[in-house]
């Protein structure tokens, strides 16, 4: 029998990062290291899995890996080494606080949001690039959970205050104790937009670089749509999310499901078309009247610019010197 591949997603206790590791652990044609803040939320995934399909338990590995923690990443990371390589990566976790007026801290001292979706994920990143390489795969893939909010001109990233970290000055002058990115006044849900800007900041730069030294690596990202109902909403609100929930799902019909989402993951990681293709964005968008797919009725999962911000260049290249700096890899 061939060797199955083995892909490691952060954020797989629930949400899309569950939807897309129960769908890819019952394929058979995959080992699942379900990477979450602790080995009881990966043993709870992974029982959730077992009771839902047929896949096998010998497929699905719990590994503790914490974003809000450096030295946890690095544990995972030596971990993962002990018993296989690494066919394929998806950084998925995300946390927000959105309406939360408290700066929540990382172990390392970051503000949460931006420490656990973009510097925690780039550090494992960086760390797994030589795993990576090694894989037997053509084209080993890296898939990073964006979301159309990274944008100010989608409908998503429009409301409130819109993504923008620019010249990088809160990181600059503040170090570790940075609060915003741009240095300006929290506000936590412009630091999950900027968050999210990051993520693809950071996808083209790192697409850049594997090019430059003709890596075989790949890496993508994607907006999964506007999911309601998943552990993302965790910090926030009953009220708000009870409200929103109602809003997306019965009155505006945003609202994508988590299988739609985790359909969408699968794709990125797994679909022919994107074999040996790096450095593009795909959103799941509204299409009104168009029929379900991957995706739900009235979604289009598409290949889609992002943002003018994220395809900055000079911005990106700052980001990752400064992120080098503060996860202790320069």
């Amino acid at each position: 029998t061939e060797t199955k591949k083995r892909v490691v997603i952060t954020g797989s206790n629930s949400g899309i990062g569950l939807d897309a590791a129960t769908k890819l652990a019952a394929s058979g044609d995959w080992v699942v290291v379900l990477a979450c803040r602790t080995r009881a939320k990966a043993e709870a995934a992974k029982a959730n899995i077992l009771s839902a399909t047929n896949a096998d338990g010998a497929n699905i590995e719990c590994v503790e890996c914490d974003l809000s923690s450096l030295d946890s990443v690095r544990a995972f990371v030596r971990e993962v080494r002990k018993t296989g390589g690494v066919d394929a990566l998806c950084l998925n976790a995300g946390v927000e606080y959105s309406g939360d007026p408290v700066v929540h801290r990382t172990r390392d001292g970051f503000e949460e949001t931006f420490g656990v979706n973009h510097l925690g994920h780039f550090l494992l990143a960086n760390l797994l690039l030589e795993d990576l390489e090694k894989s037997s795969e053509a084209h080993p893939r890296i898939v990073v959970t964006a979301s159309e909010v990274h944008d100010p001109a989608s409908p998503g990233g429009s409301v409130g205050s819109g993504a923008h970290i620019g010249d990088l000055r809160g990181l600059e002058r503040d170090g570790a104790a940075f609060e915003m990115a741009d240095g300006e006044a929290f506000d936590a849900d412009k630091a999950y937009k900027d968050s999210k800007l990051a993520n693809m900041l950071f996808m083209y730069e790192l697409e850049r670089r594997l090019q430059a030294r003709n890596s075989k690596i790949t890496v993508n990202a994607f907006g999964p749509g506007l999911i309601t109902r998943t552990g993302l909403f965790r910090n926030q609100n009953p009220l708000f999310v009870k409200v929103f929930d109602f809003a997306t799902n019965e009155i505006f019909h945003v609202a994508e499901t988590v299988s739609g989402g985790g359909n969408c993951l699968v794709f990125m990681l797994t679909d022919p078309s994107l074999e040996g293709s790096g450095g593009v964005y795909w959103n799941n968008d509204l299409s009104p009247g168009a029929p379900p797919s991957l995706v739900a009725a009235g979604h289009k999962f598409a290949q889609t610019n992002s943002s003018v911000e994220s395809n900055d260049a000079v911005e990106a290249q700052k980001l990752w010197k400064l992120s080098e700096s503060l996860v202790g890899l320069a």
